[in-house]
C-alpha cells in the first residue's frame, strides 16, 4: 500500500513510521510536515493512501485531502488529530478513516488493515454483500440475477469461501421439497448455466466455475464483506464493527454461518 504521511509534528512522524515497520506491505512514499510538498509530490506520484494531519501549516488538511481526491477520485484519506471538533469537516470532505491523537497500535493497526481491504476492493470488478442482504456488484452496479433460485446458488457458493458446492447439496438446500431425480437436477444445471452466462457476459469467466457434478466461486477475483470479517477474526483484529446486519438474511441454510460470526 503505497502512502504518504503530512504532519508537521516530526514525533508524529516518527510514531507512523514504527507503526509501520509492523506492517511490511505498507510503503511509505513520502513524508512531509506542509501540505504544499506533499501536493507536489501526488502531482508526479501516484498515491493510495495519505495519513493527514488536520492542523497544517499553510493549507490545513482537510484542502489537502479535497486537493489530493481531485487527483486520485479513489485515494483513502485518513486523517490524524488531536482534536475531535474536526469530525462533521471530514464526514464532508468523505474522508474513509478518522484516526484520534494520541493513538494505540490496536487502532493504528485496525485502520490500516481497513484501508488496505478498501483499496483491494477498489481494484477488483466484483464485490459481494453478504451482511445485511444478499447482492452481487460488479463494476459498482447491482446485478438482477435471472432469478431467486440463481442468486441462492451463487450465495451457497459464497458461503463455501471458494469449496466445492455439489449437485446434491444444492439441490437439498435450494430445492429441498423436490425429490432427488432427473427434473431437479435439470432445474440444478439450468441454474449454473445461467450463472456462467451472467459472468460471461462481463468477461468474467473465471469468477463462477462449473464442473461435472458441483460448482464454485474463485475468492481470489472478488471482494466480499463475509471474508474481510473472517480476515479480521483470522488476525485478532478488531470485527464487531463490520457485523452491520445479519449475514444472508435471505436463506434459512446460512443460520449456522451467522451464529459463527457472532461467536
Amino acid at each position: 500500500m503505497k502512502t504518504i504521511i503530512v504532519d508537521d509534528e516530526l514525533l508524529a512522524i516518527k510514531q507512523f513510521e514504527m507503526e509501520c515497520e509492523k506492517l511490511p506491505w505498507v510503503n511509505i512514499a513520502g513524508k512531509f510536515q506542509n501540505a504544499k510538498q506533499a501536493l507536489e509530490y501526488a502531482q508526479k506520484e501516484k498515491i493510495e493512501a495519505a495519513f493527514l494531519d488536520i492542523e497544517l501549516p499553510g493549507m490545513n488538511g482537510i484542502l489537502l485531502g479535497k486537493k489530493l481526491r481531485e487527483l486520485y477520485p479513489k485515494l483513502v484519506v485518513i486523517f490524524l488529530t488531536g482534536y475531535d471538533n474536526y469530525t462533521l469537516d471530514a464526514l464532508y470532505m468523505k474522508a474513509d478513516y478518522y484516526l484520534m491523537k494520541p493513538y494505540s497500535s490496536k487502532d493504528f493497526q485496525d485502520v490500516m488493515e481497513n484501508a488496505r481491504l478498501l483499496i483491494r476492493r477498489q481494484k477488483k470488478r466484483v464485490f459481494v454483500r453478504t451482511l445485511g442482504r444478499f447482492d452481487l456488484i460488479i463494476d459498482d452496479q447491482v446485478v438482477d440475477l435471472p432469478n431467486a433460485k440463481e442468486k441462492e446458488l451463487f450465495a451457497l457458493c459464497v458461503d463455501h469461501k471458494g469449496g466445492h458446492v455439489s449437485m446434491e447439496e444444492a439441490v437439498d438446500k435450494l430445492w429441498e421439497d423436490r425429490i432427488y431425480d432427473e427434473r431437479v437436477k435439470n432445474l440444478y444445471r439450468k441454474a449454473t448455466m445461467s450463472l456462467r452466462k451472467v459472468f460471461q457476459e462481463y468477461g468474467l469467466e473465471e469468477v463462477f466455475v462449473n464442473k461435472r457434478g458441483s460448482c464454485n466461486i474463485n475468492p481470489e477475483l472478488m471482494d466480499c464483506d463475509y471474508f474481510d470479517v473472517l480476515e479480521h477474526k483470522k488476525q485478532n483484529l478488531d470485527y464487531k464493527n463490520m457485523l452491520v446486519g445479519t449475514y444472508m438474511p435471505e436463506y434459512s441454510w446460512a443460520e449456522e454461518t451467522n451464529a459463527q460470526l457472532l461467536l
